[in-house]
């Protein structure tokens, strides 16, 4: 599958990067409001527009009302992803073809990129690892053990 480009997020230390396709829009993750008898990874809702959205959470604990939500249609529901920052939206050509991602790691893990960010090395620019993620298979609730997969996902 083509994309046009990529979302690129921080969770923790990690930079990952989602399929622009996939992704509706960016929120603020603010107003966040729990639902009694939730458990996780369901954080809670944000009214959006009138609209509940549920927001699943796979970020450390501690930080439920910061951060950014990644809004995607899913099996013909809305729902959010909550992560602690949206670093930027790239054209396809800012994060070129890499490295196909380790068998160990986790079925949404799709590819491993590099990305330049300014502020470091020698030239001013520093070259970070980007965890490419394909957040359908992550949200895929069809999926045996899929309430597992959607823990921290940056240890």
């Amino acid at each position: 599958m083509t994309t046009p480009g990529y979302v690129l997020f921080r969770l923790g230390e990690r930079t990952f990067a989602t399929a622009l396709n996939d992704v509706r829009e960016i929120v603020r993750l603010t107003g966040l409001e729990s639902l009694p008898g939730t458990q996780p990874p369901l954080a809670g809702v944000l009214v959006l527009r009138g609209m509940p959205l549920p927001v699943l959470d796979v970020r450390e604990q501690g930080r439920a009302d910061e951060g950014d939500v990644l809004v995607m249609d899913v099996d013909r529901d809305t729902v959010g992803v909550a992560v602690d920052a949206v670093l930027a939206v790239l054209h396809a050509d800012e994060l070129p073809a890499g490295d196909p991602p380790a068998r160990t790691l986790p079925s949404y893990v799709v590819g491993v990129r590099r990305h330049s960010v300014a502020g470091g090395g020698v030239a001013g620019a520093a070259d970070v690892p980007v965890l490419l993620v394909d957040l359908r298979v992550l949200l895929d609730t069809t999926a045996p053990g899929w309430v597992e997969r959607l823990a921290p996902i940056q240890t």
